[in-house]
């Protein structure tokens, strides 16, 4: 691969948000027998895809094609439910060191700034793609920027998200609760 295309800067299809850590790094993993830690802080986002989308098929099938040229590490992983069944669905990790903190744009292009970016947020991400040989050789994804187009902010959870029934404030005591409130 020429030089030129090393550095060309691409763009994901849309995908979901999960485990984003755009405001401030991943820290390194601390290894609890040492105390020390292993690597190193890094800014990342995972981005899950579905395959029905016929635009991530297409950027898919292009950086599998290019991971064959130059090893076997994809960067594509299957994603799984809590009981480890596949849930047809791919993501990827893109991440960079601490010392190259992400920008955060929203749908209309304006820097977002110190918005926790929730998991199910829809996303796209702007990307550098490394090519390795280390360990069989394959790509790594270089985090440039995050374009948020619908956001579903961190932290911001509802009794009905929980799947908590809410009582509207003018029932206050309905029937079929009985007397127990």
């Amino acid at each position: 691969m020429a030089e030129k295309e090393k550095r060309e800067r691409k763009v994901t299809p849309l995908g979901e948000a999960r485990w984003s850590y755009l405001i401030t790094p991943k820290p390194p993993f601390i290894d609890p027998k040492t105390g020390k830690a292993k690597g190193e802080a890094k800014f990342m986002i995972d981005v899950v895809f579905d395959p029905k989308d016929p635009l991530w098929n297409t950027w898919a099938k292009n950086l599998s094609e290019a991971v064959k040229k130059v090893g076997s590490q994809s960067p594509l992983k299957k994603e799984y439910d809590a009981n480890d069944e596949p849930t047809g669905r791919y993501y990827v990790t893109f991440k960079t060191s601490d010392k190259f903190k992400p920008n955060v744009f929203d749908k209309h292009g304006r820097t977002m700034t110190d918005v926790k970016i929730g998991n199910g947020s829809k996303v796209k991400v702007s990307y550098l793609e490394n090519e390795y040989e280390a360990f069989g050789g394959g790509i790594n994804l270089y985090l440039n920027a995050v374009q948020v187009l619908e956001l579903v902010e961190f932290g911001s959870y509802t009794a009905d998200s929980y799947g908590f029934e809410t009582i509207p404030e003018e029932d206050e005591f309905p029937a079929e609760l009985g007397e127990a409130f």
